[in-house]
């Protein structure tokens, strides 16, 4: 695992804990693995919580091989690992299992999931599939989730579930995920999308040798207008700039200074910064290293505009990762022609 899988993983488990977290994906996604991924972290990082797995889809032998499969080895945690599973007449009883009749059962798993939770508060409930619970009468499966619900906040737990896109009747759905605080919506094209907060998160994955990637990325711009900071201690560039470009689709930011163009950054996630060198707090550069260091706003393209039109000060931008380069004094043609090339990078949707 690579340390910024590793990371996105650290931020998810810190901000789902304490909250109901619901992974929405299409039926073709990886959604199964970043699941077991997503428990085998908690289980290795977070000793305080157990695991209780609800076999919705998968019986127990066959979740434990998949975590074998994936890579992710909870040999040591079996301690802490929980299974509420379909009985077998063909297969012994295991010591960390419970058992219910079948996978509709809802008063034997409801029994079994409150005295679980009693005993081990804390607990993260894990519900394979919750398409198989939804394909029964919706007042049914409403009155089970509302109960289970009750009995893992009592016991000061949290449930994660997997729902699979474009299988139930919209209004199931919706129910469904009405119960979760947080929202993981996946494609089947590797990106997953969630709002923790008030803060929008981004995600791309990817499965190599085996193992699966994470990583930051930025959504694409589908919003007709483009929201652009622009950055400059004299006043009458950003009028000037701003005049320059009043007929195309923009919405404009300014700051004046290197602070305040990093607090309007991390607050406002502009689509683009327009970005002066020479500013008297801190400079362009400083502004960009300041952003780049940002899990939210590293990502945002930056074109600097500046007076400085050495190759060694162009150079330092680019190194530093922004994404062009204008000197002073500009011709709106080419702010404008600069701006929607480095735009249609980012995918943004406006007109040509």
């Amino acid at each position: 695992m690579d340390d910024l899988t590793q990371e996105i993983l650290d931020m998810l488990r810190t901000n789902l804990s304490g909250k109901n977290s619901l992974f929405f994906a299409p039926v073709d996604s990886f959604v199964e693995r970043l699941v077991y991924i997503h428990v085998s972290d908690v289980l290795r990082n977070d000793p305080d919580r157990n695991v209780v797995w609800l076999c919705l889809s998968s019986p127990r032998d066959k979740i434990l091989a998949k975590f074998e499969d994936f890579g992710y080895d909870v040999s040591e945690f079996m301690g802490r690992l929980r299974f509420i599973d379909v009985e077998s007449p063909d297969k012994p009883a295991e010591d960390d299992t419970l058992y219910c009749s079948s996978s509709t059962d809802y008063t034997k798993m409801a029994s079994h999931i409150s005295n679980l939770f009693a005993a081990n508060p804390h607990s993260l409930l894990l519900m394979d599939n919750m398409n198989v619970l939804a394909s029964d009468t919706l007042q049914l499966v409403e009155n089970f989730i509302q109960f289970i619900d009750k009995k893992v906040h009592e016991g000061d737990g949290t449930m994660v579930s997997v729902l699979l896109k474009d299988i139930l009747v919209p209004e199931t759905e919706t129910l469904i995920k009405s119960f979760f605080d947080i929202v993981l919506e996946t494609t089947n094209i590797g990106e997953i999308h969630t709002e923790i907060g008030m803060k929008d998160f981004d995600f791309r994955y990817s499965v190599s040798e085996g193992s699966i990637n994470l990583e930051y990325a930025r959504k694409k711009i589908k919003r007709d207008k483009l929201k652009i900071l622009i950055v400059d201690d004299e006043p009458d560039i950003p009028e000037l700039l701003k005049l320059s470009l009043i007929k195309e689709p923009y919405d404009f930011l300014v700051a004046y200074n290197g602070e305040q163009a990093i607090d309007i950054t991390l607050k406002e996630l502009p689509d683009l910064i327009l970005l002066d060198i020479m500013m008297p707090d801190m400079d362009g550069y400083e502004v960009v290293e300041h952003l780049k260091n940002s899990k939210t706003a590293n990502d945002i393209p930056v074109i600097m505009i500046s007076a400085k039109t050495a190759v060694e000060d162009k150079v330092k931008g680019m190194e530093l990762g922004i994404d062009d380069y204008i000197s002073k004094p500009f011709d709106k043609r080419e702010v404008k022609a600069r701006i929607k090339m480095i735009m249609k990078r980012y995918g943004w949707l406006g007109e040509d």
